[in-house]
C-alpha cells in the first residue's frame, strides 16, 4: 500500500511511524485509519522490527477523528467511523511488539485511543490533552475500553464527563502518560527504552506482552492459573530460554544481544 497520510522510517530494529496530515493536525480520517491498520499489520510481521515508535508531524500529535469523516452519510457498514476506529484502537492496544509514543502540541478526543494503546507514553512539556467529545455532543465510546485500562475508571470519569483540558502534570498524575520533558530529553528516553527492550529475547518480549494483555482481562481462578502455567512451560523449553540460561552460566551476552 502506498501511504499518503502516514510515514514509516526504519533505524536498525526500531521503526518510526509518523502521523502525517500536518495541515489537518493529523486528524484521523478513513484513509489514515486504513493506512495505520495496514502498517501495524505489516510491522507486526516484520522480523526486522522489534520496537515501534509513534509520532506526529506538524504542530499537534493528533486532533482526534476528522469531523468531516465522522459526519459523512451513506458509508457502507464496514466504513462507518465507529467500527473503523474501534478496530484501529484495538490494533494499537494489541500490537505484539513494544510501542513507544511521543505526544506533543494537542492530543484531543480520539487521539487518546492511540495514546492509550501504547506501552510507553512520552509527552513534551506543553502538550495539552482533552476528552473533547461531550462538548461536541458525542461520547468517547470507542476509546473508552483502552483509556479506562490506562488511567482507571474514576480518573476517566472526571476528564471525560467534564471535557476539561489537562497539561502534562495532570496527565502524569492520572496515569495517561508516563514521562514528560523536552523533545531532546524524550528522544534520549526513547533511545534508552529501546536499548533496554532490545536486551530482551525477541520472542520472549512478544510473549510477555501477549501474556499481560490476556491476564489483565481474567479473574483470579483456576483457568487463569492453568493459562499462566502452560505459558511458562511452553517458554521455558524454547531455544531462547536455553540460550539465555547458557549465556548466564557462561557469563556472556546471549546471541540476540549480539544481533542488535
Amino acid at each position: 500500500m502506498a501511504y499518503t497520510n502516514i510515514e514509516i522510517e526504519k533505524d536498525g530494529l526500531t521503526a518510526t511511524l509518523w502521523l502525517s496530515r500536518a495541515d489537518k493536525r493529523n486528524a484521523i480520517n478513513q484513509r489514515m485509519a486504513v493506512e495505520l491498520l495496514q502498517a501495524l499489520s505489516d510491522l507486526s510481521e516484520d522480523t526486522g522490527t522489534r520496537v515501534l515508535f509513534v509520532r506526529g508531524r506538524g504542530p499537534a500529535f493528533c486532533a482526534g477523528a476528522d469531523l468531516g469523516w465522522m459526519t459523512q452519510e451513506g458509508l457502507p457498514p464496514e466504513q462507518q467511523p465507529p467500527l473503523v476506529l474501534s478496530r484501529l484502537f484495538n490494533a494499537f492496544y494489541t500490537f505484539p511488539k513494544p510501542m513507544i509514543l511521543l505526544a506533543h502540541g494537542r492530543v484531543m478526543g480520539g487521539a487518546m485511543g492511540l495514546l492509550a494503546g501504547a506501552d510507553f507514553v512520552l509527552a513534551e512539556e506543553k502538550t495539552v490533552f482533552a476528552f473533547s467529545e461531550v462538548r461536541l455532543g458525542l461520547i468517547p465510546a470507542t476509546i473508552s475500553p483502552f483509556v479506562i485500562r490506562r488511567m482507571g475508571e474514576f480518573k476517566a470519569r472526571q476528564f471525560m464527563l467534564s471535557g476539561i483540558a489537562m497539561g502534562t502534570n495532570e496527565a502524569l498524575a492520572s496515569g495517561l502518560i508516563d514521562t514528560a520533558g523536552s523533545e531532546d530529553s524524550l528522544i534520549a528516553r526513547k533511545d534508552y527504552l529501546c536499548e533496554e527492550i532490545l536486551s530482551g529475547a525477541p520472542d520472549a518480549v512478544k510473549k510477555c506482552k501477549e501474556l499481560i494483555i490476556k491476564v489483565s482481562g481474567l479473574c483470579l481462578d483456576e483457568d487463569l492459573f492453568d493459562y499462566t502455567t502452560r505459558s511458562l512451560n511452553d517458554v521455558r523449553r524454547s531455544e531462547e530460554a536455553m540460550e539465555g540460561w547458557l549465556a548466564f552460566r557462561e557469563k556472556r551476552d546471549p546471541e540476540w544481544k549480539k544481533r542488535r
